[in-house]
């Protein structure tokens, strides 16, 4: 009878975990915690270790690209859930832009005081093309399932339906149902506790681009690979906690919408008039308001993977990555032209500096003289 009980409680803590959170990371990381000794300690030792590897080893001038290879598991049941190649080549896309800084929105005004140290992480990612038994793959695999929804843990776990490719080699990204409760995804942060079924979970109606108001942008896949590359949620999962990261502002807690610049000046007894980041990708803030991650989580991440996970740092899993233009030829068209404070303009012969917007996601800079 107690065991019972113990799962009812259990469940219901989960269920009203998942309700109240966006990202069930940190539920994920505080429940293996508490059920598992050694993961604590391997995890409180993660700081020290990444505070040191940057101290010692991170250089700010060098400059390497790491290409993550990327294997997406599809776990559906219905034809809705069965998401298409397409939308999966968008996310890969778009978690290349957010990692290099060339997303559209890194011009967006609301961060210009944070341009200084928004950063070019120098991470890109591409769908997997050898798998690991040496075979040409897509990257993509499809799993039919009896469940309607999945949890983050026990019996309905999405990772007991489909197997994980090896952890050290490939980011495992699982697309499924996660239901209503408002859970968008969550994520597993490194440390020297890893499990085989390491990786990333998203709720396939967040997953590349979608015609969701709030979350249809791909971020949510941005935020929870931060977290598998082990950032924190900014405001450190605390009222004015420590995201370990020193460029980032203290910040009361996690910001919905797109608030107005500047939010929320001053909190945290500090002298901040700029307020909160609240554009930061390990926010909580719309899709469409998210632009930036910063130096300081760039070094961090930089060391997650020389780490945890240096399998990543030399393969050949990618054959040169996947280039979505080719993958999907189209004619662009032009959308917009907008100058360096992102208000939308017209073509002149003054001097001055134009982007020009596609609708395939490219921008050409054009400097305009007279």
């Amino acid at each position: 009878m107690q065991r019972k009980i113990f799962t009812i409680t259990f469940l219901l803590l989960s269920c009203y975990l998942i309700a109240q959170e966006k990202c069930g990371t940190t539920a994920i990381t505080k429940y293996m915690m508490d059920t598992y000794p050694n993961y604590r300690i391997e995890k409180e030792k993660v700081n020290a270790e990444t505070e040191k590897w940057i101290e010692e080893n991170y250089h700010k001038g060098e400059k390497t690209i790491i290409n993550i290879p990327v294997v997406v598991h599809v776990v559906w049941k219905t034809s809705e859930e069965n998401i298409s190649d397409s939308r999966i080549y968008e996310q890969i896309e778009i978690l290349s832009n957010d990692f290099r800084r060339t997303n559209l929105d890194a011009i967006n005004p609301s961060g210009q005081v944070w341009w200084g140290i928004a950063a070019d992480c120098e991470i890109e990612f591409c769908l997997a093309q050898t798998d690991p038994n040496g075979n040409v793959t897509s990257g993509i695999i499809r799993k039919e399932t009896s469940i309607s929804q999945f949890t983050m843990w026990g019996g309905s776990s999405v990772k007991d339906e489909a197997d994980a490719w090896p952890k050290d080699d490939y980011l495992n990204i699982w697309v499924c149902n996660l239901g209503n409760t408002g859970l968008l995804g969550y994520a597993d942060p490194p440390s020297g506790f890893m499990g085989p079924d390491n990786g990333v979970v998203i709720n396939y109606l967040n997953f590349g681009l979608t015609s969701s108001p709030q979350y249809g942008k791909g971020r949510t896949a941005t935020h929870e690979v931060g977290h598998w590359l082990n950032l924190d949620h900014i405001w450190g999962d605390n009222n004015c906690g420590d995201d370990n990261v020193t460029d980032t502002p203290e910040q009361e807690g996690s910001n919905d919408g797109c608030p107005a610049f500047p939010h929320n000046p001053n909190s945290c007894s500090t002298t901040n008039p700029n307020g909160d980041m609240f554009m930061n990708y390990m926010d909580y803030t719309n899709d469409f308001c998210m632009n930036l991650f910063t130096q300081g989580q760039k070094a961090r991440m930089i060391s997650a993977i020389n780490l945890y996970r240096p399998n990543m740092l030399s393969h050949n899993l990618c054959n040169g990555g996947t280039n979505i233009s080719e993958e999907i030829p189209k004619e662009k068209k032009l959308i917009k032209i907008i100058d360096l404070l992102g208000r939308e303009v017209k073509p002149s012969n003054l001097n001055s500096t134009l982007f020009y917007i596609y609708d395939d996601g490219s921008v050409i800079k054009k400097f305009i003289f007279k």
